[in-house]
């Protein structure tokens, strides 16, 4: 099996650096059938003309969410949300590095092949405000104590993916805090990490940090966020309803690795293990997604009686032998006509006709989507009828647009300037993209109105998020040159063990 198209992380870079130094040397002297779009079963109810308020969605869905908690909901969410403003300079910290060689990086990185490595890093187009705007509730927010990108300075907490951000962590935060004054009853929930694993304590998750310089951040935050952050001192999650937390304007849910050490057991976070981080497969491994969202409908009772958060990666990951070839091909004069393109389309060989090379992580995270959004519309159209397929509290994925989109055409979102070449901006396809935002919140209004469906807040909403889905429907083409195919791969049946004795229609 040639290497997927998998969950949420890339390998470590910076061990590719010194093939990286060579490279710049030498180039200096030389089953079933698809659904279609419009397909699968959509929200029954005549469309309104009233319209989804991504910016607003969870004030607008009041009267559905109100008496519920935030355990019953399914959120948008982004995978390594702060990745559209990265610089060129290699974070601290990343991946095992070492203090000297985290050092040495730091600086040469940017003069070597920090463009190239920040294509690699980078999965969103969006800025956070923005996805906010797209109705994004869940944002997975990494990050390190690390140099800054320009010379001189001193350390501070930065935003990461292999190259750091261009401004410290906390500027992004005070943004979303401007932005959740003007959304009075939005509630966004922050997981945050080095890297995506929350079950890394002390300098095992932030090397070479304090726990003093770790603490600092925390209350940092918590100055930002003055009166807003969620108080567990006055109850669980699961017992808490979104109106009480509306009451109480506690309205950011701050998960965080490292809990005891970087915050004191602070009442105002919560253990980053309480997330359940699935990573069920992506892209075209559509059976080991769709077993995992088969039996979501349990997972979430599951995660919910323990007072857990249950999570699922759909974002894409880059090979290492893709990387290899992308960086030849970036590099090196001529490479595409000495092989090097055959040889990066072969690392994506289960993927039929497919001769191009993913050059930047968009690229992956865009195919990854394209193949996505036929996951995510099967568990839709199943989940109608029987009520063990779902979706969890939150799915994060890469590619968010504006819209409550994930962009599935190859034309690149708002790529990082001066980065590696792209997909052509005349594809009629290139923009393409699927309703991400309202397919979630649709799924949790159908959850909640399935005890009370005639109620007049259901009724009125399911055909505001019918119209929704349907400005922006499953789109499948062939293109064998960006890898999609309107036909391949086939969508599996769920198994007998997977069907619901229950079965309900909105």
């Amino acid at each position: 099996m040639a290497p997927s198209l998998l969950m949420g992380s890339i390998p470590p870079v910076w061990a590719l650096l010194p093939f990286l130094f060579v490279l710049v040397a030498a180039a200096s002297t030389a089953s079933a059938p698809p659904l279609r779009p419009g397909g699968g079963v959509q929200l029954l109810g005549d469309p309104t003309e009233a319209s989804l308020d991504l910016a607003n969605w969870m004030g607008q869905l009041e009267p559905v969410i109100g008496q519920a908690n935030l355990l019953d909901l399914s959120l948008p969410g982004a995978h390594d949300a702060m990745t559209a403003d990265l610089s060129t300079a290699l974070s601290d910290g990343y991946e095992g590095m070492g203090p000297f060689i985290s050092k040495l990086l730091h600086k040469v990185t940017p003069e070597i092949a920090g463009r190239f490595i920040r294509a690699q890093g980078q999965t969103q187009g969006l800025k956070l405000v923005e996805m906010l705007e797209a109705g994004v509730r869940f944002v997975d927010f990494r990050i390190m104590f690390t140099q800054p990108p320009t010379s001189g300075g001193h350390k501070d907490w930065y935003n990461l993916h292999g190259c750091e951000s261009n401004h410290p962590a906390l500027d992004y935060l005070k943004e979303a805090k401007t932005w959740l004054d003007a959304h009075p009853k939005e509630i966004v929930v922050f997981w945050v990490s080095r890297h995506g694993n929350a079950h890394l304590n002390g300098t095992e998750q932030y090397p070479n940090t304090t726990p003093e310089q770790r603490q600092a951040f925390f209350s940092a935050v918590s100055e930002v966020f003055s009166g807003q952050m969620f108080d567990t001192s006055k109850g669980l999650l699961n017992e808490t309803s979104i109106a009480e937390l509306w009451r109480r304007n506690q309205r950011v849910i701050w998960y965080t690795a490292d809990y005891a050490e970087s915050t004191k057991s602070s009442p105002l976070a919560m253990d980053g293990t309480l997330v359940e981080n699935n990573l069920p497969g992506s892209g075209y491994e559509l059976k080991s997604s769709l077993d995992f969202f088969r039996s979501a409908q349990s997972r979430l009772g599951s995660a919910k009686a323990k007072n857990h958060f249950l999570l699922a990666s759909l974002a894409a990951s880059a090979p290492e032998c893709q990387l290899k070839w992308a960086a030849v091909i970036n590099f090196v004069p001529l490479a595409k006509e000495m092989g090097a393109l055959k040889k990066c389309a072969a690392c994506f060989s289960d993927i039929p006709d497919f001769h191009s090379c993913p050059m930047s992580l968009q690229d992956q995270g865009q195919l990854t989507n394209y193949y996505n959004q036929l996951i995510l519309e099967t568990v839709w159209a199943e989940g109608a009828n029987n009520t063990a397929t779902d979706f969890p509290n939150a799915i994060y994925i890469d590619g968010l647009d504006h819209g409550g989109l994930i962009r599935t055409g190859p034309q690149r979102l708002n790529p990082a300037p001066k980065v590696v070449e792209g997909s052509s901006s005349d594809d009629p396809h290139g923009t393409a993209g699927y309703a991400y935002a309202a397919t979630l919140i649709g799924a949790t209004v159908r959850r909640l109105c399935r005890s009370t469906p005639s109620s007049a807040g259901c009724k009125s909403l399911v055909g505001v998020l019918n119209a929704a889905r349907l400005k922006n429907p499953i789109q499948l083409w062939n293109d064998t040159q960006s890898g999609r195919h309107a036909d391949w791969p086939q969508v599996p049946a769920p198994k007998a063990a997977q069907m619901s004795d229950l079965t309900f229609l909105i």
